[in-house]
């Protein structure tokens, strides 16, 4: 036999309208959890409207559905009545939004959106100076070379070098390292042949890349010969 629970008594809340069509169609309580699979406890619950000791209300809708459909009644309005007596709104509808969209809107307010924006920048500006270290480390040094100037020609055949670095660089003029002062100065004679002479002044950071100055310079063959055949 069949009911509809609109039939019943609308004074009567959804447990009891429950548990009268369950009377009415003599079964009882542990027939019931038999019938339906769900603990007499639940069953229970259900009857004397105690929802707060009752699982999630998605598993609770399951369990209203099942309740009524061994009953014969109309689930649309049981969950109807359930939603209306829980005193929530959380039954989706198509004219609601989703519980998902619900929640990540919920969880965007406007406390965390300030947060992690603080936490983005935070994070960027650590980053930028990480950067900016790096660079610095691995970037190669200032060099400044006052003398000679490139396509200089001469009549000595010792030149003067002399120029300026970042400090606590190493600088090797053609190959070999020379001495700096504390303030990255420097100064060494280098010998030069007949002719053209390329003069190659490199200097690097402990953990940069080098950075090479080249000046060409011109010893008059003339002049050579003449200090070879002097002696200087």
């Amino acid at each position: 036999m069949s009911f509809v629970i609109r039939k019943l008594n609308n004074e009567q809340n959804l447990g009891q309208q429950l548990r009268a069509m369950r009377l009415e169609l003599n079964i009882t309580l542990p027939d019931m959890a038999r019938k339906t699979k769900i603990r007499k406890v639940f069953l229970e619950a259900i009857e004397q409207n105690m929802f707060d000791r009752l699982p999630e209300p998605l598993y609770t809708r399951n369990l209203l559905k099942t309740y009524v459909r061994v009953l014969g009644g109309d689930i649309d309005y049981v969950l109807n009545r359930f939603e209306v007596e829980r005193g929530t709104c959380d039954f989706t509808k198509a004219s609601r939004l989703p519980r998902k969209r619900t929640r990540a809107a919920a969880f965007f307010t406007p406390a965390r959106f300030v947060k992690l924006a603080i936490l983005i920048l935070t994070v960027c500006g650590i980053a930028t100076y990480l950067g900016f270290q790096v660079r610095s480390i691995t970037a190669p040094p200032q060099i400044s070379l006052v003398e000679p100037a490139d396509g200089f020609t001469t009549n000595q055949a010792v030149i003067k070098i002399v120029g300026k670095t970042t400090q606590n660089s190493t600088v090797r003029v053609n190959g070999e390292e020379i001495l700096l002062s504390k303030d990255g100065a420097f100064e060494t004679e280098v010998a030069l042949e007949r002719g053209l002479n390329l003069i190659t002044v490199e200097g690097a950071k402990r953990y940069s890349r080098p950075a090479t100055i080249y000046r060409r310079v011109i010893l008059k063959q003339e002049q050579a010969a003449l200090e070879k055949a002097f002696g200087g």
